[in-house]
């Protein structure tokens, strides 16, 4: 039966890994998805019964025809964001004019321990609105080995190089976190909670490289650097100074053993455990093949 209790919901960022895999999930349940992208042309040729709109965090003036007519939202600052709350806060302020009563939001496991950080800023602005609110809080997604400055490394060199000595990470997988977002958009229950989303192992990069190069014809490495050759290397590939320090910060936390912390949550909400990397990187060795030769 198709489920309309919280329709028509607006998915902010509907277009990233988590976002589109939302969508997939609501329109699979019958609700009515309102998807925003600073870019929707691209995914209105695909649309069946999902409304693309343009929703641009920088233009406020925007945020009233987006919102209009939605109970629910899933809400996330864009990815990198050095001061997300500059842009949400505006984003939270229209949601309450506009009657939005329930929002999921996406920010980052462990930003509840740094009340400086800019997605726990959202985090209380969220709270303190009247709005209900659940957060969900990921740890590092397995698909960034995938795309992006990681597989860039595992394509040009072979090589994952870091500054994140020998600690681990409980990766997750980005579709076990849009399933847990569903859940959380669909169920009453989750409302006024907080999730910390990991996988059920943590692995060191050296353990990642070697199960990549095990389930692929890519034969990687991992080369764990200091903070100095870190910060030349990531200053070469173009990466502004500001976020090569941002990096930076995040990978000193990351040696602390803080992100290899493991939560029952995603079988908590989900009933079942979350997917295993070396699963889902069986599934996808034909992206590291098709580099596995210079």
């Amino acid at each position: 039966m198709p489920s309309t209790q919280f329709s028509p919901v607006l998915v902010v960022g509907a277009s990233g890994k988590v976002g589109s895999e939302v969508v997939r999930l609501l329109e699979a349940r019958g609700v009515t998805v309102r998807a925003a992208s600073r870019t929707p042309q691209a995914r209105k040729a695909q649309c069946t019964t999902t409304e693309w709109v343009r929703l641009d965090l920088e233009q406020p003036s925007s945020f009233e025809t987006v919102l209009q007519g939605i109970q629910t939202v899933l809400l996330m600052a864009r990815p990198g964001d050095e001061r997300p709350q500059e842009t949400a806060l505006p984003l939270l302020e229209a949601m309450e004019r506009a009657g939005v009563t329930r929002v999921v939001n996406l920010t980052a496991m462990g930003c509840d321990m740094r009340p400086d950080f800019g997605l726990r800023k959202v985090e209380l602005a969220l709270e303190s609105s009247g709005m209900g609110y659940t957060h969900i809080r990921p740890n590092f997604f397995m698909q960034i080995f995938c795309v992006g400055p990681h597989f860039a490394q595992i394509s040009r060199l072979r090589q994952v190089r870091l500054p994140a000595g020998d600690a681990r990470i409980s990766f997750i997988d980005a579709r076990d976190v849009a399933a847990v977002a569903a859940r959380c958009i669909l169920e009453t229950e989750h409302q006024g909670r907080a999730y910390t989303l990991t996988g059920a192992e943590a692995l060191s990069h050296a353990d990642v490289t070697q199960i990549i190069s095990r389930v692929s014809d890519a034969a990687v490495h991992y080369v764990p650097l200091d903070e100095s050759e870190a910060r030349s290397e990531f200053t070469r590939a173009g990466i502004p100074a500001e976020n090569v320090e941002r990096l930076l910060g995040f990978y000193r936390i990351v040696r602390t053993g803080a992100a290899g912390a493991i939560s029952p949550d995603v079988e908590r909400v989900l009933g079942s455990a979350p997917r295993g990397f070396n699963a889902f990187a069986e599934q996808n060795a034909s992206t590291w093949n098709r580099v596995a030769r210079p």
